[in-house]
């Protein structure tokens, strides 16, 4: 498969050189449509490793190339889903997404018709009228994903994006995302610090440990999806990365 995305050598720290190290020599490729999460516990680095790709952050070392070419900037074929949708509250869910479209310089009346659709893609149809404090943070978060979709990106990059929300509530959004992934196929890298919710999603998981932030873990998971939580090699796996976090040091 195709590289999207290339990283060797990366390296993080705040405060120059002097500062302590966040991320140390990191190696890592992701093939074009895989989804891989980046799993550990707080400080260890995800956001981080997670901004520099996105181009929001600069390294300290080592290169990142999306598509073969270096990371300068955000956007150029990147799309970022917070943890919260950090949605224009002035703005209702449809002129949300269809200003992604229109920053890409798609025209107005193809960006409301795009705009519609992808809400609809991510099961809002018919609530494009609503404002972001109509809707619920379930609601709000398919908006985000519908508008980091808008911009077309080839890599779509989220950070804990159901953190925030109740437990049912992201369970339905871990199945709808991976429905429209599966429609739009991308390359996602998926931040989380729920071990289940890697398991459910990843194509691969990536277990980080911190000071410095590193791989100690690396695991395919190759089982079909829907997975169910009860199947005995899921459960083998949960088991295993448990441990690796409960025992890095």
């Amino acid at each position: 498969m195709t590289a999207a995305i290339e990283i060797s050598g990366l390296s993080k720290a705040f405060g120059g050189d002097a500062g302590p190290p966040v991320l140390g020599a990191v190696d890592l490729e992701i093939a074009e449509n895989e989804f891989v999460v980046l799993l550990g516990r707080s400080g260890c680095g995800k956001t981080t490793l997670l901004n520099i790709v996105a181009g929001l952050e600069q390294a300290s070392g080592g290169t990142v190339r999306v598509g073969g070419a270096p990371v300068t900037r955000p956007g150029a074929g990147k799309g970022m889903v917070f943890q919260q949708g950090a949605l224009f509250p002035w703005q209702t869910a449809l002129r949300n997404v269809a200003f992604a479209a229109a920053n890409r310089g798609v025209p107005p009346a193809e960006a409301a018709r795009l705009a519609t659709d992808l809400l609809a893609l991510v099961g809002l149809e018919g609530a494009g009228h609503k404002y972001p404090f109509e809707l619920s943070g379930g609601m709000q978060q398919r908006v985000a994903i519908a508008r980091a979709l808008a911009l077309d990106p080839k890599i779509l990059l989220m950070d804990e994006p159901f953190g925030a929300l109740d437990e049912i509530t992201r369970n339905e959004m871990q199945d709808e995302l991976l429905r429209v992934w599966a429609q739009r196929r991308k390359t996602v890298v998926f931040v989380t610090h729920s071990i289940w919710e890697g398991l459910i999603l990843a194509d691969r998981i990536l277990v980080m440990a911190p000071r410095p932030g590193r791989f100690v873990l690396e695991r395919r998971v190759a089982l079909p999806r829907p997975r169910r939580r009860s199947d005995p090699e899921l459960v083998a796996l949960y088991d295993e990365v448990w441990s690796c976090l409960r025992d890095a040091p």
